[in-house]
């Protein structure tokens, strides 16, 4: 799916980074499979943002040399961007300026940084001037917890649209007389900074695909393709007189989910491995299923598919070698077809909405 994003658009967040460290060999992948004026951003796995909350006593430090380490031969290639501080709700001023300020101190010059704050009380002038002192970026975001104001406080500028969904934020296609106002906006920024980075949430209907499009078209910036590719979007959406017929975009292929298990599972594994784990014996399979949990055993290989915490855990090898695409491997695919069809598809369907929410582990993480 990279390879043929990267046709369309010149910069991606990576949002999979957030919940677990990416292996060399993603990293590595990322850089083979981008042209060389593409720009990654990425956030900060949440062990440093969200479980250590920056508290220097917390071997923060590590973390972030590790996390950096990671991602440095994207940096050397000229290919990394902004990395995204997300800090959580409960991350307020008052509590937590002291450890921002020493964590902020630790950021290396040669990485670019941006914050994005989901706390109000951030909201002031002692906030933009440790940021500016460390030419660390305030994301400038458009979401229910935030005002959509604009504050300069490094060399370039970051833009996050979320959405004014409810329950949750994202779920939402904005009306191009929601965009317009952004454009003087970024204008604004643009004549202050080096560079603008401007993202949408990756919605599974595709939305983001269209907004961004939109607002590039009003900037003057999009090309023939993007603005091509935008109209096969809107012309797909267009189509759908009910929003619960929408289903998830694939690749730009317009895949619809029907109501058989295995269309649905054609959307998470290859054709190849769908028919190899139409193969395995049923013997060969245990589970065992509560309200929220289901787990066992395939073959010699453990699995727990936990609902409630939006997480996989299986130990085959080819599930180590997909988990980053969230890609299911011919074993979890014989546990769907082996589930009440209404619980896989339920918890197929919640995959494919969520997909940047649900984790694919082996045991050893």
């Amino acid at each position: 799916m990279l390879s043929h994003y990267v046709k369309y658009f010149g910069t991606a967040e990576i949002n999979s980074t957030f919940y677990r460290y990416p292996s060399r060999g993603m990293v590595y992948g990322w850089l083979r499979s981008s042209p060389n004026n593409f720009v990654f951003a990425a956030k900060l796995p949440k062990i440093i943002t969200h479980e250590t909350k920056l508290d220097s006593e917390e071997h923060i430090e590590n973390h972030l040399a590790r996390f950096l380490e990671l991602m440095d031969p994207l940096r050397k290639a000229s290919k990394l961007g902004p990395l995204l501080i997300q800090l959580p709700p409960s991350f307020s001023f008052d509590k937590n300026f002291s450890d921002f300020s020493k964590f902020l101190k630790l950021l290396p010059s040669e990485f670019r940084f941006a914050v994005e704050f989901r706390n109000l009380s951030w909201i002031k002038e002692e906030t933009w001037e440790v940021m500016s002192k460390y030419n660390v970026a305030y994301t400038i975001v458009d979401e229910p917890l935030l005002p959509p104001d604009v504050y300069v406080t490094a060399d370039f500028a970051y833009f996050r649209w979320h959405g004014r969904g409810r329950r949750p934020w994202y779920n939402y296609r904005y009306k191009r007389e929601e965009l317009e106002p952004w454009v003087p906006k970024v204008l604004e920024v643009k004549d202050k900074v080096n560079k603008v980075y401007g993202f949408f949430n990756n919605h599974f209907h595709g939305y983001a695909i269209e907004n961004c499009v939109e607002i590039l078209e009003m900037l003057g910036e999009a090309n023939k393709e993007q603005t091509r590719i935008k109209d096969r979007v809107t012309k797909y959406l267009g189509s759908q007189v009910e929003a619960s017929n929408r289903k998830t975009l694939e690749s730009f292929g317009f895949l619809k989910v029907s109501s058989h298990v295995e269309s649905v599972l054609l959307l998470l594994m290859d054709k190849r491995r769908l028919n190899r784990a139409k193969a395995i014996k049923d013997n060969d399979l245990e589970i065992k299923e509560n309200d929220h949990c289901i787990r066992g055993r395939i073959r010699n290989y453990i699995f727990v598919i936990n609902e409630q915490e939006q997480k996989i855990i299986h130990d085959c090898n080819d599930w180590v070698k997909r988990s980053s695409e969230k890609k299911l491997c011919k074993h979890m695919g014989k546990i769907f077809l082996s589930l009440p069809q209404d619980r896989s598809k339920k918890i197929m369907n919640n995959i494919i909405k969520n997909h940047t929410r649900w984790c694919f582990e082996s045991p050893n993480k």
